[in-house]
């Protein structure tokens, strides 16, 4: 067939070919690893936004795992936390449940908090944390 030219179908499926071959037999991690402090009040800040953390993780940095749409928090190799991504600055995503281990030693602790306003506009339990009150 020299001189003749090849069918697309015929293109198409050598490419395919080769380009299967060439490819990774493990996954590729196209996030970015950041190490950021969890600061007193269990947070971590990326990108000018502040993500809860479990309280547990207060004080030692952690790894924070950052892709396109979501953000996930690592102590050692255990996934402690994720988010979902916020693309304005200055923002705050808080989960009610990183909170818990502190309500157990300060129960009053959370009524006018961010983390229960935020729970209650998400539906999380119809005041959340008005008990205390």
């Amino acid at each position: 067939m020299a001189g003749r030219p090849a069918t697309t179908s015929r293109t198409t499926s050598t490419a395919a070919a080769a380009l299967s071959k060439s490819l990774p037999s493990e996954a590729f991690e196209t996030g970015l690893w950041l190490s950021p402090r969890v600061d007193r009040y269990s947070q971590v800040t990326v990108r000018s936004n502040r993500y809860s953390v479990p309280v547990r993780l207060i004080g030692p940095g952690v790894r924070v795992l950052l892709h396109t749409s979501t953000m996930e928090v690592y102590d050692g190799r255990m996934l402690a936390a994720r988010h979902e991504r916020m693309m304005t600055k200055g923002a705050a995503r808080l989960d009610l449940d990183h909170f818990l281990e502190a309500l157990l030693r300060k129960p009053g602790a959370l009524p006018g908090t961010t983390a229960s306003d935020q729970a209650r506009a998400a539906g999380a339990g119809a005041g959340a944390g008005d008990h205390h009150r």
